[in-house]
């Protein structure tokens, strides 16, 4: 155990949990790594946000809303609740633990609650729960969620504990999500007073992380092991990001509502195309420069901003006028 840190003794069988799937991994050809590394990406902010931006586009508007704002609303209390506990990665709780060294990269910051637990069983769960009279859809994309909180496990990258109360984020964000747009739907200028809310409600999350949050500075050899700053900074993009996804979808709503089926199969597919290029390639590569380059927060945080508006408000609205013209 490191010493700078002095850890709680219920984390001991979860650590010994991570130390017998770590022997049974080792054991195993670099391929099931790989395997499970390339389940996990169903938990990264892009793929979702590419599952999402799909129904919303060309399949069904409410329900891509819907999953947007599972997606947003299952992250923004994912990160508080990261910068709040400020927990590290198991093979800092333990130096038994010995990640597998191809997810390292991809996982770092606090640990708890875990993300690609949370981000999987909300837009993946929310998906079931949309096609829930589709039971062996359901049934698939339920194991898909198990099978991404599992990864976490397998690749050492997260405690028993993380995953289940990132699965636990998803499942609740599910039903509160559900409501909230039940809500907003009886009346349209409510999609005007949940924008307010989430505005004032990340506005005050993001002081209160920034400003006046404490957080471990434990050093090992003379480095952090946690910079907070930079997970500060992570947090910035993320929620710049959500922000522009939100109040682009919520206003879209409200002001330039549109129905896919009203326009052509081929129109569709054309706008599907299109934007799957942009998110994929466009928006990894956006936060992939704007991390790497560290750029200033105020200039990061309205780069994110305006590009989750362009995905729910713009492109939409875009397209739509091309649509008319056609």
């Amino acid at each position: 155990m490191i010493d700078c840190l002095s850890n709680p003794s219920w984390l001991n069988p979860q650590i010994d949990f991570l130390l017998f799937l770590q022997n049974i991994r080792i054991a195993q050809p670099e391929f099931i790594d790989k395997f499970f590394l390339s389940i996990t990406i169903f938990g990264e902010f892009w793929l979702p946000t590419l599952i999402c931006a799909i129904v919303y586009w060309c399949i069904d508007f409410k329900a891509g809303l819907y999953l947007f704002t599972l997606e947003g609303f299952n992250s923004v209390i994912t990160h508080f609740l990261k910068m709040l506990a400020c927990v590290y990665r198991p093979w800092v709780l333990s130096d038994k633990i010995h990640p597998s060294k191809l997810a390292v990269p991809f996982a770092k910051g606090y640990s708890f609650p875990s993300g690609h637990s949370a981000m999987s069983s909300s837009v993946l769960g929310g998906t079931a729960f949309i096609l829930r009279r589709k039971p062996i859809i359901c049934i698939l994309l339920i194991c898909l969620i198990l099978l991404i909180g599992f990864s976490r496990l397998w690749l050492g990258v997260h405690t028993p504990q993380d995953v289940v109360c990132g699965l636990l984020i998803g499942l609740a964000s599910i039903f509160i999500v559900d409501r909230i747009i039940n809500y907003a739907e009886k009346r349209q200028n409510r999609y005007l007073i949940l924008a307010f809310i989430l505005n004032i409600t990340v506005a005050l999350i993001l002081l209160y992380i920034c400003r006046f949050n404490t957080y471990r500075t434990d050093y090992v050899s003379g480095e952090l092991l946690v910079n907070p700053a930079k997970s500060i900074y992570s947090t910035v993009v993320i929620y710049g990001y959500l922000l522009g996804l939100l109040n682009g979808a919520f206003l879209c709503r409200r002001f330039f509502p549109f129905d896919p089926h009203k326009t052509t199969i081929k129109n569709r597919i054309t706008i599907g195309i299109i934007g799957s290029i942009f998110i994929v390639a466009g928006l990894k590569n956006i936060v992939g420069y704007i991390i790497m380059n560290e750029l200033p927060t105020k200039i990061v945080f309205l780069a994110m901003f305006i590009t989750g508006l362009f995905i729910t408000l713009l492109y939409p609205i875009i397209f739509k006028s091309i649509d008319k013209n056609l």
